[in-house]
């Protein structure tokens, strides 16, 4: 923080001198330039309002000396003004979020009334009256509060600032307020009381007053209680009220605080403005230094790592060995991770193709039995070498597509025999595969087509009976 000679000095190294007069319009002039921008007019006016003018040849002079001293009174003044309120700022901001909490929790239909007071403070307590601590205790009905003085406060008159809320019963009309101190050693001693009549207040009118105290026995003391009060019939409408007035006295601090803060920089720009030049110089170059030394650091890393790829190819041009296991090692190892990679079930369409075609197979032995088709035998066997030996090549299932295509030729010249078979009275006749074969080769088609992709792999579950194929046959186990 600035302090005067800093102030002072700041003067002195642009050209005006701690026991000179100068005119406000000199002052000013030096203070742009040490600034390195226009001084604001109205914070200089109420600069030089705050100065003891001097007369220098019928006109207005003012003391260095006595400039800087305003000037750090007022940095002083906007600093203070800046704390507390950014203090009362929070001390609001805490009261909204209690309130927002309290008007969740009310009912907008209420027919309690509240009493809410500030107690302010205690006046005029006689200084013969020695005492180390001090209390009020607020009493309405059986409920009891304690208010206590602000931690450094004056004996004559204790300042309390604090707030209280109370749920006034139907039939209690009078606050209890009583006034205790205690001297050490000793036990808090009533020293004088007085009571708040509640009907005098009105519905959320804010009202001061100030309660003559009186001893235990009912004669009038010189002091008095000073507080504010009001009454709340609807709290929720009261909530809603205080709501909005806390959101008001929150913007209104928050544009205080921000002219604050900008007089404050205003005022102490012209003699901070030499050292924020040296610190941001001397961060620039701080950056610069850094800056080169990871360029330089880079760029060793870069020959490094030059150097090193030179050395790995002419290790690897005199030992062509030991370079071939390694890729050798490398196969192996993607391969291994290639088997235990994660296999997905087969989809469901082509699970009933296998499904279906190993019920055609089963069926097709029964026809094979009933007349001389060869070429149903072998369209069977090519079926059970494409799921079981895992023969998922493209040239494997066109064979067998065409095989299939042959066969249902072959089946429709049989025909006429297969009726013949159908009206006899051989009882070995495959009566029950004849109803569903031709169906079943069709549909076998389609879905052997639609659903073989010799690209993946999958694994196949008939009658609790897993097995993976595709595109690995070296893959191909029994689980």
């Amino acid at each position: 923080m600035l302090n005067l000679q800093t102030i002072l000095r700041g003067f002195e190294e642009n050209g005006l001198k701690q026991e000179s007069l100068y005119k406000a319009d000199e002052i000013l002039a030096k203070l742009d330039v040490m600034g390195r921008k226009e001084f604001d007019r109205d914070i200089a006016e109420q600069l030089f309002q705050q100065c003891k003018p001097t007369q220098l040849n019928l006109k207005v002079a003012f003391k260095l000396a006595d400039i800087g001293q305003t000037i750090l009174d007022a940095i002083q003044l906007q600093t203070e003004k800046a704390k507390n309120a950014e203090q009362q700022l929070k001390q609001i901001q805490q009261n909204k979020a209690i309130c927002e909490n309290q008007l969740a929790e009310t009912s907008v239909y209420s027919n309690t009334r509240y009493l809410f007071l500030t107690l302010l403070y205690v006046k005029n307590i006689p200084l013969q009256l020695k005492y180390t601590n001090c209390h009020i205790q607020l009493t309405l009905g059986v409920i009891n509060q304690i208010a206590k003085p602000e931690s450094s406060y004056d004996k004559v008159n204790p300042q309390f600032n604090q707030d209280f809320e109370f749920s006034v019963p139907p039939l209690i009309s009078t606050l209890q307020i009583q006034f205790y101190i205690r001297t050490e050693n000793t036990l808090p001693n009533l020293w004088g009381q007085t009571q708040l009549k509640i009907q005098q207040l009105d519905d959320q009118v804010i009202k001061k007053v100030e309660l003559q105290l009186q001893d235990p026995v009912g004669r009038e003391l010189d002091s008095s209680i000073q507080l504010e009060a009001q009454v709340v019939l609807n709290k929720h409408q009261y909530l809603q009220a205080q709501l909005q007035k806390f959101e008001q006295k929150i913007i209104t601090l928050d544009n205080d605080l921000i002219e604050y803060k900008n007089n404050l920089e205003i005022i102490e720009k012209p003699f901070k403005a030499k050292q924020l030049l040296k610190e941001q110089n001397n961060k620039q170059l701080s950056s610069n230094i850094f800056n080169q030394q990871l360029h330089t650091s880079q760029n060793q890393q870069d020959q490094d790592q030059y150097i090193n790829e030179i050395d790995q190819q002419q290790h690897q041009l005199n030992s062509p060995q030991e370079n071939k296991e390694q890729i050798l090692s490398i196969l192996q190892s993607d391969k291994q991770l290639e088997i235990q990679e994660e296999t997905p079930e087969a989809p469901e369409i082509l699970q009933h193709g296998v499904i279906i075609f190993t019920i055609y197979g089963l069926i097709t032995l029964f026809v094979c039995s009933a007349k001389p088709s060869f070429l149903d035998v072998l369209v069977c066997h090519g079926l059970m070498f494409t799921i079981l030996m895992d023969k998922f090549e493209p040239f494997h299932i066109k064979l067998v597509g065409a095989g299939l295509l042959a066969s249902i030729l072959y089946d429709i010249l049989w025909m006429k025999q297969y009726h013949l078979w159908w009206y006899s009275d051989d009882q070995n006749n495959p009566e029950w595969g004849l109803n569903a074969v031709n169906l079943l080769r069709f549909v076998l088609i389609f879905t052997y087509i639609e659903s073989i992709d010799p690209t993946k792999r999958y694994v196949f579950t008939i009658w609790k009976i897993k097995y993976k194929v595709g595109k690995s046959r070296e893959s191909v186990s029994w689980q």
